[in-house]
């Protein structure tokens, strides 16, 4: 999942309800989804629009063309040219930006209440009539190659970019989201547009509203704006399904300082409900202080400076992954610790003091992860775009309902020590040469 990761809190939880507000759902004929998500304590909104389109959807010649095409959306359209959307939402008090994963693009506003209006009409005619100027597309190359090279300088970045890469040997989720300079510094805009128009059609968009609006208003513009959009046939999905294969082992020397550490194993699909079972499992192996691998690799044994680990939920085969940052002569007993730990948690399962704690801290982080309209937005959106919109309320119900022996059972049914990839990123021989 989007890792979105006290007695009150609690029963909110238990009562299933993932939002403050009412929430409502609309389908429109050109396949397009609208959610609504009312909340009348609230001084703001957020209007956010989820676009199916990421790293997976692109060709080699593509590469980092859903993350260029993210910088010039908001460059002008056709009723807002030039900065007029950026100076408008500024000139009411609002926020606008825009992310890229490997699976969508979002672009949100987050406004005070009585600017909701004029958000949805600007992100409509975003979505639907950018104008992508020539000069635009040609400034954003420079400032696109210039973070594909900052990207190239960060040993997380490298480190996580080839353990995809490896982990990952059909699915398009190998993809990078960056992209390569060779592609942005010469891809046309003609190959820019034809992109843009593959992919941002209303089968693969979400809009979500949250927060302080007017409920009837706000409803009659989606239905006048994004409910009119052209359905189009989007292009076929992309593979991300990965057929479990042996572990593969990357490793590079370079000007750093200390030693860098991904590893991990295959896991579900979205569509399953062991992802749930997974964040709770990689949670107790290496989520936070208390946990079995930070307690002995960092507290007891010395063999790190920092670990952790987590489940990262994508709509296609996901992945179990521990990193760490160590002193590099112990890579081997780290790796021989990891393995040592899980066949420790498959042998004798876990004790309920484990399960419990990790329960609560899911608790906690996810209250804190639903306190913006922003934040309701992101995690509504997020779950409706990848077709799971059952886990908005049943996220936390299916987590208390877990197990210590669903946790044992997750390692048993996903666990090999023959199937875990690892990279690893540790210093030339003289440290920063």
């Amino acid at each position: 999942m989007k890792k979105i990761l006290l007695a009150v809190l609690c029963a909110f939880i238990a009562c299933g309800c993932v939002s403050k507000g009412a929430r409502t759902v609309k389908k429109y004929d050109n396949d397009l989804t609208a959610v609504l998500i009312h909340n009348n304590d609230s001084l703001a909104a957020s209007v956010t629009v989820f676009v199916r389109a990421g790293a997976v959807d692109e060709k080699p010649s593509q590469a980092g063309l859903s993350h260029f095409l993210e910088h010039l959306m908001f460059k002008g359209s056709e009723n807002y040219p030039g900065d007029e959307l950026s100076r408008r939402v500024e000139n009411m008090g609002g926020y606008i930006n825009a992310a890229t994963s490997k699976e969508y693009t979002v672009y949100y506003i987050n406004i005070q209440k009585d600017g909701v209006e004029e958000t949805i009409k600007m992100l409509a005619d975003v979505m639907q009539n950018p104008l992508l100027p020539k000069d635009d597309i040609d400034r954003e190359r420079k400032v696109v190659i210039e973070e594909i090279q900052r990207h190239s300088d960060n040993p997380h970045a490298v480190l996580y970019e080839n353990f995809f890469q490896s982990i990952y040997e059909e699915s398009a989720l190998k993809n990078s989201i960056i992209g390569t300079a060779d592609v942005i510094a010469n891809v046309s805009r003609d190959e820019i547009y034809e992109y843009y128009s593959a992919h941002y059609v209303p089968e693969k968009m979400v809009v979500v509203v949250s927060g302080n609006f007017d409920k009837k208003k706000t409803q009659k513009l989606i239905d006048k704006t994004f409910g009119k959009f052209q359905k189009r046939t989007p292009p076929a999905d992309p593979v991300t399904v990965e057929k479990v294969h042996t572990g593969k082992d990357w490793l590079k020397h370079d000007k750093v300082e200390v030693g860098y550490l991904v590893s991990g194993f295959l896991g579900p699909d979205i569509t399953s409900d062991d992802i749930f079972i997974a964040d709770l499992a990689m949670s107790v192996l290496g989520g936070g202080k208390t946990s079995r691998l930070y307690r002995v690799l960092k507290d007891e044994k010395r063999l790190v400076y920092s670990i952790g680990s987590a489940f990262m939920t994508v709509k296609g085969t996901g992945v179990a992954y521990i990193s760490a940052v160590f002193a590099p002569e112990n890579l081997d007993a780290i790796k021989a610790e990891i393995k040592r730990q899980v066949e420790n948690i498959i042998e004798n399962g876990i004790e309920e003091e484990e399960l419990n704690r990790s329960k609560l801290a899911f608790k906690t982080s996810w209250n804190f992860s639903h306190e913006t309209p922003f934040d309701i937005a992101h995690n509504v959106g997020y779950w409706t775009l990848m077709g799971r919109p059952d886990a908005i309320d049943g996220y936390m119900p299916r987590i208390e309902a877990l197990t210590a022996e669903d946790v044992r059972n997750f390692f048993v049914k996903y666990f090999s020590a023959d199937r875990m990839t690892t990279a690893a990123l540790l210093p030339n021989a003289k440290a920063g040469k």
